[in-house]
């Protein structure tokens, strides 16, 4: 760089975590958040799709692989100074659901905090009813999401349905429509 070089400043990337349990509307909400601000949108089904046809769901290598390329993902746009939109499930099955959906939302922050930036959490809720009337919707279908109503109560069963911390954003949305939503977390963004 010569003295005559600009400098460039970069900022600093805002990972928005948007997570819930299955058919809360993270998707959705987070599509038309992408809309509103311009801000990419990484939903977990991103990751886990492309693992699919390598990999059983659940599995040890299957779990492997998703945790690195999301992390990788993280990293590189936490570096690069760009913000992210990311969705994630919140009823997790298999031992420990809660403990191990807490590592994974800490370690992303921690990512993003290693570099300088910062982690927006949104917890998206419905009653169990929209939910399940929810699930089985065609656009859970495109994107390989869970469709199976028994499956869905069987998560809901056990599932921790406190906030990560107690500062989150809280969101209803069998309340809140998805513009309303996008636009509470735009509000908060700000």
């Amino acid at each position: 760089m010569t003295a005559d070089t600009p400098r460039t400043e970069q900022t600093a990337a805002t990972l928005v975590y948007i997570y819930g349990p299955p058919a809360s509307g993270k998707l959705t909400v987070a599509t038309r958040l992408s809309e509103l601000t311009g801000i990419p949108l990484f939903h977990n089904h991103l990751t886990v799709n492309a693992v699919l046809p390598v990999f059983a769901f659940g599995s040890p290598p299957f779990v492997e692989a998703v945790r690195a390329m999301r992390r990788a993902v993280f990293d590189a746009a936490a570096r690069a100074g760009i913000s992210l939109i990311y969705t994630n499930n919140s009823a997790w099955s298999a031992p420990n659901p809660r403990a191990r959906f807490e590592e994974a939302a800490e370690a992303a922050r921690a990512i993003m905090a290693g570099h300088g930036g910062r982690t927006v959490f949104a917890r998206l809720t419905a009653p169990q009813s929209a939910l399940v009337e929810r699930v089985g919707n065609e656009s859970r279908r495109a994107h390989q999401k869970l469709v199976d109503e028994v499956r869905l109560r069987e998560l809901l069963a056990d599932f921790d349905a406190s906030p990560l911390h107690p500062d989150d954003l809280l969101i209803d949305t069998g309340e809140s429509s998805p513009e309303e939503s996008a636009r509470t977390i735009a509000a908060a963004l700000a």
